[in-house]
């Protein structure tokens, strides 16, 4: 059975003990977003080995469609891993999306070429993206109910914009991936093998995760929770859908916000570029830049919400995404200078979300369907539509339609912007006690 976390002499959590724990959770949330990421970041690449190479845009599409796929399947992975999560406990949950990330990173990394085994290849990939997407669905909600379970009341905010702050280094450290690639074997070398380098090293690092999350310890919160409910009904999808439903409108609402700001200006930007023409070094060399200033702020605005709430953040994430989306993508044009100061304002934008949002959709459910309810609502909104972003600029850009993308995006924005409106503010309230 898992341990809570042990107290230290004062009676509060012991700090080296806590420290581990969050160490052990933000790793493997490196790791599941460097997996996921690098996917994206070598559609073009993984296009050519995967699918016949006789027509290039139509080889790129479909791997974009199999990228969608592993959105699609986050739906399931927030369902059933979430629920696994808030019955069997968070470091269970923790443990099970590693391991699924991880695997599907190795089959990618030895799977054969189309050349070498015809259709068995793109069948492979799907499978892949079928257990990341699983994956990724199970990972967000069982950190963000373990790292909020965690944290002291008064510090919630701050802890928990740590779950984007791992999530943009992982990010991160995948697009510093590509470069460096290229720097070192060479861009032929990537584009024949070297490629598989980045999925193989990230299973094998999955294992260190695997044994840093195996020595982590269960929240308090959820223990407790453990014995309150002895020997009744735990709470599922009907309990969530019959006490909560409201508050799972509004988180997909702001999740469908998130998932397509995020993967548009964090993760597919660079390679919207280089489709433009734009140099493949310049346009992931100003993505890197870009990333590292976003994710300083975090911390801070997460302590800001800790002091002010998490509300006033949330509603200028989705005004001011509203009131820029069509304008952003007006000033981008294939340059360093011009993709930098884009990507960066829109960055900034979405780090009024990401530090504030784990905290706040924890705070909107109780222990026994937390991870549930935040996985659930966030899974679907980003699989319709996150995943299905790349997707649609491809599509558009090649009908020369690419304009009307902006205001679908801000029609998002706006919606998300009224369910924001609605939204509890719950800082000083214990989580215990929601």
């Amino acid at each position: 059975m898992n341990t809570s976390t042990p107290p230290s002499g004062d009676g509060k959590p012991d700090a080296a003990v806590v420290r581990k724990s969050l160490i052990a959770a933000g790793l493997g949330q490196v790791l599941e977003w460097y997996d996921w990421l690098i996917f994206a970041l070598l559609a073009g690449v993984i296009s050519k080995q995967f699918f016949p190479a006789t027509d290039p845009t139509a080889a790129l599409l479909s791997t974009l469609v199999v990228f969608g796929i592993g959105f699609f399947f986050r739906p399931l992975g927030g369902i059933l891993l979430a629920r696994f999560t808030d019955r069997r406990g968070r470091k269970a949950g923790m443990i099970l999306t590693i391991l699924m990330m991880s695997g599907g990173s190795l089959l990618i990394g030895i799977a054969p070429t189309y050349q070498q085994a015809g259709l068995l290849a793109p069948l492979l990939l799907v499978v892949a993206r079928i257990m990341q997407g699983l994956s990724a669905g199970g990972e967000l909600p069982a950190v963000t109910a373990y790292i909020t379970e965690l944290a002291p009341a008064n510090k919630r905010g701050q802890y928990g914009s740590l779950v984007w702050v791992t999530a943009n280094t992982g990010s991160l450290l995948a697009t510093l991936t590509i470069p460096l690639m290229n720097s070192t074997v060479g861009a032929p070398a990537v584009a024949e093998w070297a490629w598989r380098i980045p999925f193989i090293v990230a299973a094998a690092l999955g294992l260190f995760t695997l044994f840093m999350r195996s020595g982590a310890s269960e929240t308090e919160a959820f223990m407790d929770a453990v014995e309150a409910r002895r020997g009744k009904a735990t709470g599922g999808v009907r309990e969530l859908f019959s006490n909560h439903l409201p508050d799972v409108a509004r988180l997909f609402c702001i999740s469908a916000l998130v998932g397509v700001w995020y993967y548009v200006f964090a993760s597919y930007l660079p390679v919207y570029q280089v489709s433009r023409g734009m140099n493949p070094q310049d346009a992931f060399q100003s993505s890197i830049c870009a990333i590292i200033l976003f994710t300083c702020t975090l911390p801070f605005l997460g302590r800001w919400s800790d002091l002010f709430g998490r509300r006033k953040v949330l509603l200028a994430f989705t005004g001011l995404a509203t009131l820029a989306a069509v304008p952003l993508f007006s000033f981008l044009e294939p340059t360093f200078w011009s993709q930098f100061a884009v990507q960066l304002a829109a960055l900034f934008i979405f780090g009024l979300y990401a530090a504030v949002g784990p905290a706040t959709m924890a705070e909107q459910f109780p222990t026994s369907v937390r991870a549930l309810g935040i996985g659930l609502p966030y899974g679907l909104a980003v699989a319709a539509f996150g995943g299905s972003a790349p997707y649609v600029i491809q599509k558009l850009k090649a009908e020369n339609l690419t304009h009307l993308f902006n205001w679908y995006l801000m029609a998002i924005a706006f919606v998300a912007l009224i369910a924001t409106l609605s939204i509890k503010e719950r800082r000083t309230q214990d989580l215990s006690d929601v």
